[in-house]
């Protein structure tokens, strides 16, 4: 296999690795660094093993792919980037329409590149791109400086669909729906750019001239990929045949447009000037459908494409379109999970697997049947464009089901009905509108269209007669569909391998020497390297997480600021079940806590804490001034002198500093005297935890007699996260109480199947009767996780 190929393939890994695990966990790239080490270390010292420098070069190429994914990631924490604004009220964004208009029914969506901004009387420069939903009219047109009056807003997300994540991959964190819109000056932007929408924008009305609707619509989309005529039932239709793939432009267009004009050239020019046209056919698409980046990037693919099949080398073909993904990945990448990017490839891949053994099976079946040689000849080339549309498709086929979400049953019937006529659309239809913008040629162009306008009229019939069967197609999650394609993604590799694949790893044998003292040295960089990712995943992340561990019924909450400290609050009733959850959230190489807080000394809360003074170091101990003389605080006690722990007595109005801006207020009990009369639960130190925008309320075992002190005192109790107080017991939580709160998310610790029937159900009811809370109870879900930034808050769940 080409060396090319696995670092390719290593750098993929690298950018999958960044999005999956190391985004979310909020890790710095600088962190990774010293990783880079280790490959270069084994570059050094076993630089004339073969095997060692591919692995070596695989595994930094591997390392620089992730600090690239994490470098082209915006910067939240810059007030200049317009992203920073998000959800923070309305505010004027002035700047250019960078993209050309996404014009629907009644709307258009307009990509403005921001440059101003202004909040509160002050005007400032700001940088980063947002999607306005502007109406359908007046129309805007790329280049036009526009000033936007509206709320910033993170981009929706919607269903198993993450529109957000759609936008993001193309640079997108922001958008305006329906904003006040004023037009400040036109042709602001890029001149050849706007060339270049100006003759799309004429290509766009001569289809409209040459043929009738639905097939001038559809000839937009396939050629021009300007969807937005065609009819909602007809797209939808499109879908449930499962051909919604011919109105993409994507490297299935730009890999048919390669591989015909090489194919059809050839035949005229022969193959030296055919490569020439081939590429400036290749240009001339790339320059008709607007040149944005999913062109740009099936362009490439194309171009690279028909080089090596004009140098005659299969291998030069996969090596050609390896480094166009890696030079495309490099320069943006968040494109290799752009649907373009994906089906621009696997198309081409395609081509190059699966077009030679085709055309081979097709000319072994032609001279089978006894035909006239014109005959032969005409029915050779309509067979050429049937089986490139073929192995182009073999390989797109998953990915239009995974990302669409349907799997259509009359899918192989409706492909093979209309593939046939997909080559003559493109190539004529193609012909017909170059040909109409020239000077003068608009009815030759016209005379030229009727052939594609009946080929179109055909799918249109096709389509629509297949749609209208009854199950043509179903819902497919994605679970499902990633099934499936490990299924088919099986069945391919079989069958290439028994063709193709054969030829492609014959020789390969015996030339990769791999020494046992390489195989043992790789096995621990390899070892290396997996400790040092999960350290890497486990740093501080620069953002503040709480922790509701599931302990049973119980109270457990793991603290962990920005900087790394690390608060428990509570350790449940089992002490396997509180070191367990503290193994799965804390590094495997931390065993230290800098404080541990006991609301009160019930065994529900305190148990667990005596395994945690045994086995981690502990900076500090806080309660509320009553241990008790039970057996288990009687062993806490002796613990904390033992390791000389510091401890304190907290009542209300102390203050504990986090660091940065994080704030731990003590709200209860009050004042030791004032505090005697009451209960046990009563009594339990009850926390406000407050970073900015975002509020934690931690009440301990508090009952309605403690909740109305607090009501009575005064203070701020207002928080977006409550624990709900003793598991949701029903002399707890009351009307009021939870009224002050007016909390966005309540969490209920307590064990599934408890003997206390815990929560209440007077507690839920008084939840239901809050406007937009969300309840997750651990008996349920399991451990819930609160992330969160100054202003931000994400959940994440165990179940």
């Amino acid at each position: 296999m080409p060396p090319l190929v696995v670092v390719t393939g290593a750098w993929v890994a690298g950018l999958i690795v960044a999005r999956s695990w190391l985004e979310p966990a909020g890790i710095a790239s600088t962190s990774l660094i010293l990783l880079g080490l280790l490959p270069v270390a084994a570059l050094l010292l076993w630089h004339r093993d073969r095997s060692m420098r591919l692995s070596s070069v695989s595994f930094l190429a591997l390392l620089l792919a992730v600090i690239r994914y994490q470098s082209s990631l915006p910067n939240w924490t810059n007030p200049r980037f317009v992203g920073y604004y998000n959800d923070r009220g309305t505010t004027t964004i002035e700047g250019i329409i960078g993209d050309y208009p996404d014009v629907r029914d009644t709307v258009t969506y307009l990509t403005l590149d921001a440059a101003f901004m202004e909040r509160e009387g002050e005007r400032h420069p700001v940088y980063g791109k947002v999607l306005v939903r502007a109406p359908r009219y007046p129309e805007y047109q790329y280049g036009d400086r526009i000033q936007v009056h509206g709320r910033l807003e993170t981009p929706p997300e919607s269903g198993q669909f993450s529109y957000r994540a759609y936008l993001e991959r193309k640079g997108i964190y922001s958008w305006v729906e329906r904003p006040q819109i004023d037009r400040l000056a036109s042709g602001q932007g890029n001149q050849l750019r706007q060339l270049m929408f100006t003759i799309r924008d004429r290509a766009c009305g001569l289809l409209a001239r040459l043929m009738p609707e639905p097939e001038a619509s559809l000839l937009q989309g396939i050629l021009l990929g300007a969807r937005s005529g065609i009819p909602t039932d007809l797209a939808q239709d499109f879908n449930t045949t499962g051909t919604s793939h011919l109105l993409v432009i994507s490297g299935t267009n730009i890999a048919l447009v390669t591989a015909l004009c090489s194919r059809t050239f050839g035949r005229i020019v022969g193959k030296r000037w055919a490569y020439w046209f081939t590429m400036a056919g290749i240009a001339l698409y790339v320059l008709l459908v607007g040149a944005d980046a999913a062109v740009l990037r099936a362009g490439l693919m194309g171009g690279l494409w028909a080089t090596a099949l004009y140098l005659g080398r299969q291998a030069t073909a996969y090596v050609s379109l390896c480094t166009s993904a890696l030079v495309l990945t490099v320069i943006h990448p968040l494109s290799f999970w752009d649907l373009g990017f994906q089906l621009s490839f696997a198309a081409t891949l395609g081509l190059i697997v699966f077009a030679p053994p085709f055309e081979q099976a097709m000319a072994r079946g032609l001279q089978q049947v006894r035909l006239p040689e014109p005959a032969r000849q005409v029915l050779g080339f309509l067979n050429e464009g049937l089986v490139l549309t073929v192995a182009a498709q073999v390989l797109t086929l998953p990915l239009v089901v995974y990302h669409f979400g349907r799997l259509s049953l009359v899918a192989p019937l409706a492909n093979l009905l209309v593939l046939p006529v997909q080559a003559p659309i493109m190539i004529l239809g193609g012909a017909a509108t170059m040909l109409g913008l020239l000077p003068l040629l608009e009815p030759v162009a016209s005379i030229l269209a009727w052939i594609p306008w009946l080929c179109l009229a055909y799918m249109d019939a096709v389509v629509r007669w297949l749609a209208d069967w009854p199950f043509a197609a179903f819902a497919v999650d994605q679970a499902q569909a990633t099934r499936a394609i490990v299924v088919y993604g099986l069945m391919v590799g079989i069958a290439w391998f028994a063709g193709p694949g054969r030829a492609f790893f014959r020789g390969i044998r015996g030339k990769v020497p791999v020494s046992r003292l390489s195989a043992m040295t790789l096995a621990g960089l390899l070892a290396l390297a997996i400790l040092a990712w999960i350290a890497v995943l486990r740093l501080p992340d620069r953002k503040l997480h709480v922790v509701f561990l599931d302990v049973g019924q119980g109270d457990a909450v793991l603290i962990t600021t920005p900087q790394g400290q690390q608060v428990l609050v509570d350790g449940g009733p089992s002490p396997a079940a509180l070191t367990t959850a503290l193994g799965r959230h804390m590094p495997f190489w931390d065993r230290s806590l800098d404080l541990v807080v006991m609301t009160h000394p019930d065994e529900d809360h305190i148990t667990g804490l005596v395994e945690v003074l045994k086995r981690y170091r502990v900076g500090g101990w806080i309660d509320n001034g009553v241990m008790g003389d039970e057996p288990i605080a009687q062993a806490c006690e002796n613990l904390l002198a033992e390791r000389s722990i510091p401890y304190y007595h907290a009542h209300a109005g102390d203050r504990l500093q986090l660091g940065n801006g994080i704030v731990l207020e003590v709200l209860h009990p009050p004042s030791p005297e004032n505090a005697a009369c009451l209960s046990d639960n009563n009594r339990s130190l009850v926390m406000r935890l407050v970073w900015e925008e975002i509020e934690f309320l931690f009440p301990g075992d508090l009952e309605a007699e403690g909740e109305l002190q607090l009501l009575e005192s005064g203070q701020l109790l207002f928080a977006d996260v409550l624990k709900i107080a003793h598991h949701g017991s029903g002399d707890s939580s009351t009307a009021e109480f939870l009224a002050a709160v007016n909390p966005r998310y309540a969490v209920i610790s307590v064990g599934a199947g408890n003997r206390f029937g815990h929560p209440h159900a007077g507690v839920l009811n008084r939840l239901a009767d809050l406007d937009e809370v969300t309840v997750l109870r651990t008996d349920q879900i399991g451990t819930v996780e609160f992330i969160t930034d100054p202003s931000r808050l994400w959940v994440r769940t165990e179940q």
